[in-house]
């Protein structure tokens, strides 16, 4: 630790084989006083405990419309998993966590609670949301269209930048741009307040997150850092120490 700490994000693909290398690559030159995960306490406990996730519990709260929407998001990313080839059993935060552990670092828990991120999905998701999309759909140019096969083509070994995944992100936006409140510039905040808390406190962090975090966390670093409140705000951060073996991570 030092007087004034350092976040080192490594924006990553969840499922990739080639990431989950550049992850530990990565944690193992920079050496932090912690490493940062895109999870919360409940999936790091359920994590730590080997049970995966209770769908029909997490999306009980939601009404039809929300569940649908949450559905949707979650069939398309398996899809693309499996489609590129990817493991859908084995994800970079569980790469980070056990790199973590073989150097006896803790971890931070940066992202919101899944539950409170599936009521606010609930509050802004309604019966009007999907109708609205496949409208936003119909109207889109062809131009949309050219980047996300752009997007397709490129190997998932060369996405490094949270710019090299930003057409899907602005896709997403475009479609269901209730659902990219929620699901990423909600939870971006969330992780660059507590990021920026870590940093505050003097700890020299690596933080892995999702390559679709990667521009939104990065400008909200570099804003928090420039105001003068910045330094009065209090952010509590959940710290965990990882168990020498983690067997799976629970895909949400």
């Amino acid at each position: 630790m030092s007087d004034h700490g350092t976040v080192t994000l490594v924006p990553s693909v969840h499922f990739s084989p080639s990431h989950c290398r550049r992850v530990r690559e990565r944690i193992r030159a920079v050496e932090p006083d912690l490493v940062a995960v895109e999870l919360d306490e409940s999936r790091f406990e359920r994590l730590e405990a080997d049970s995966g996730p209770d769908l029909a519990e997490l999306t009980r709260e939601l009404s039809p419309p929300a569940a649908a929407a949450y559905s949707a998001v979650r069939a398309f990313q398996r899809t693309v998993v499996r489609l590129a080839g990817l493991d859908p059993d084995y994800t970079d935060m569980e790469a980070a966590i056990e790199t973590a552990a073989e150097r006896g670092t803790d971890v931070a828990l940066i992202d919101d609670p899944v539950a409170e991120t599936l009521r606010e999905l609930a509050r802004r998701v309604g019966p009007l949301t999907i109708p609205r999309s496949m409208l936003r759909a119909q109207s889109m140019g062809p131009d949309a269209y050219v980047d996300q096969l752009a997007l397709l083509e490129q190997p998932v070994a060369e996405i490094s930048h949270g710019d090299d995944v930003q057409p899907a992100i602005d896709h997403l936006r475009r479609l269901f741009p209730e659902v990219a409140a929620v699901l990423i510039d909600r939870r971006d905040r969330a992780m660059a307040r507590r990021l920026h808390a870590l940093r505050r406190d003097g700890h020299d962090v690596v933080a892995v997150v999702g390559a679709g975090h990667h521009n939104g966390i990065e400008r909200l670093l570099a804003t928090l850092e420039g105001e003068r409140n910045a330094a009065e705000r209090t952010e509590s951060v959940p710290i965990r120490t990882p168990a020498r073996t983690v067997t799976r991570i629970p895909i949400e």
